[in-house]
């Protein structure tokens, strides 16, 4: 009697917890269509009543974006064209001529070409200028109002006029489009006789082969036996890239980030899976504040398992996942549908407007390797080397880069016959300051000899980007790129992930109160 008495109160117990749940359901649709009524009558006062008349449609899209703006920063409403542009990005190609657009002296500029699109075939150059495209003026046209000009469907032409320095008249091509392939992996290398470099700029849908396929190059053609991953400046893109990524460096078995939010299908958990995984060869990450997203998910995922030492700043920290989702007029909804964690638990976002009161709870977590490494939570990637960029002085900071841009222009196409290795002469110092008057820019003798390793270092990598493409700027810069000389101090002696680790510098011990963090 008693067993049957619990358990008509137990089932009276689930049907009240029950009614509850659907009572509260019911109010909250309720709440949802007052609130819309709302919404609606203000809207119809708006039509009605205000001073002028309103477009209906625009205002229901700020309405929206509104709505969205309140969120987080990251979930936005996307006309279709904009949704295109999101497309692009994250698949990595498109159909277009292959060139680079910036914008110098109020004129749009190509300021490279990608070797083997057409552009590069047809000879189009670094400094060329756009008059016309398609026969309309450039004056006023913003870059984005010329790459819709000039992507379209493979196969079919595009006419431009462009100017260059020492051509009195406009030079004309006709080209034809092609599908342009976004890489991932701008340049990878030895940057002596057993470290390998590999720097990651995006990650689109090719990320993954196009690292595996640099690795495989450097590790069993060149023989690399120490790496260092750049993914400095890396906004991200695609998570499960940053799982795909991740999953290179790590073995079967290790989880490389977790996702969660309020639906089943965005709590996931991705496992590393990669049976040729490259695991051995000690290895530095860098970072920097623009390393964000996907760039993230790598980098923590090394750091947690203590596969790699992260060197440079901390990162942008942006720890959320976006889902689009197509809406019946063909825009597009990006929501922020989960947050990831790395495989300690942290989440390294810093911008979700999460309540402070409960972050100390699961701020601070410890590293799954030997070392047991102190990393936090809601702070982005912190380095395990803080290496910071160097500081320009004022003076040259107010040296524009496009200045440079335009010496190296001018410089390499006077001087084919320089080499890889070219040093900066006097006499192109000379030459830039010349540039630099013409420009009306003020400066002293002495300003400028006190300026001298930035100015050289920027004319040496803008005229050997000019002259030899994207492999000839990182010829260039790597040698002078302080991070990437600081990670190769720590590799030096390292024979194992751990050695790496041993060369860290020390925590200052404070007297009488211990080692400091």
């Amino acid at each position: 009697m008693k067993k049957f008495a619990a358990f008509v109160l137990a089932g009276i117990v689930a049907c009240t917890m029950l009614a509850g749940r659907v009572q509260a359901q019911e109010a909250q649709k309720m709440n949802a269509l007052q609130s819309m009524e709302l919404f609606q009558q203000v809207l119809m006062s708006v039509q009605t009543q205000y001073h002028r008349k309103v477009e209906t449609q625009e205002l229901i899209k700020d309405a929206i974006q509104g709505m969205l703006n309140s969120l987080d920063p990251y979930s936005e409403y996307m006309e279709p064209d904009q949704a295109n542009e999101l497309k692009i990005r994250t698949q990595g190609e498109f159909g277009g001529i292959g060139i680079h657009i910036g914008e110098t002296e109020s004129r749009l500029t190509v300021m490279s070409t990608i070797e083997g699109t057409p552009a590069y075939r047809i000879g189009i150059m670094a400094g060329d200028r756009f008059m016309k495209i398609e026969g309309k003026s450039t004056q006023g046209m913003t870059i984005q109002d010329a790459i819709d000009l000039l992507r379209g469907t493979p196969g079919t032409q595009v006419k431009v006029s462009m100017a260059r320095d020492g051509v009195k008249d406009e030079i004309e091509f006709d080209i034809t489009r092609e599908i342009i392939k976004i890489k991932g992996v701008p340049y990878a290398g030895m940057l002596n006789n057993d470290v390998g470099f590999l720097r990651l700029a995006d990650f689109q849908a090719s990320a993954r082969a196009e690292l595996d396929a640099a690795l495989d190059s450097l590790t069993r053609k060149c023989h690399a036996t120490k790496l260092i991953f750049d993914l400095r400046s890396n906004g991200g893109g695609l998570l499960q890239e940053g799982h795909e990524v991740s999953e290179l460096f790590l073995p079967p078995g290790d989880t490389t980030v977790t996702t969660a939010g309020q639906t089943p299908p965005s709590h996931h958990v991705f496992v590393a899976a990669n049976p040729r995984a490259y695991v051995s060869q000690p290895m530095i990450v860098l970072v920097d504040r623009g390393t964000a997203s996907a760039s993230e998910i790598a980098s923590g995922a090394l750091q947690d398992y203590e596969r790699a030492v992260v060197v440079g700043e901390t990162t942008f920290g942006k720890g959320t996942v976006q889902t689009p989702m197509t809406l019946p007029n063909q825009a597009t909804l990006k929501l922020t549908t989960a947050l990831w964690r790395t495989p300690t638990g942290r989440c390294v976002d810093i911008r979700t407007g999460r309540d402070t009161a409960n972050r100390q709870q699961d701020s601070l977590f410890y590293t799954k390797g030997r070392n047991h490494r102190l990393v936090r939570g809601w702070s982005g990637i912190v380095p395990d080397l803080y290496a910071p960029y160097e500081h320009l002085n004022d003076f040259e900071a107010r040296i524009k880069a496009e200045w440079y841009f335009a010496f190296a222009v001018k410089y390499a196409s006077k001087h084919p016959e320089l080499k890889p290795g070219f040093e900066v002469t006097p006499q192109m110092i000379t030459d830039f300051k010349a540039l630099l008057k013409e420009k009306q820019f003020a400066f002293t003798d002495a300003q400028i000899d006190s300026a001298r390793d930035f100015i050289d270092k920027a004319l040496k990598i803008n005229i050997a980007s000019n002259l030899w493409g994207t492999y000839g700027e990182y010829q260039a810069r790597l040698p002078l790129d302080t991070q990437v000389n600081r990670a190769l101090e720590l590799l030096a002696n390292a024979k194992t992930e751990q050695d790496v680790f041993d060369a860290l510098p020390k925590p200052v011990k404070k007297q009488g109160v211990g080692s400091s963090e």
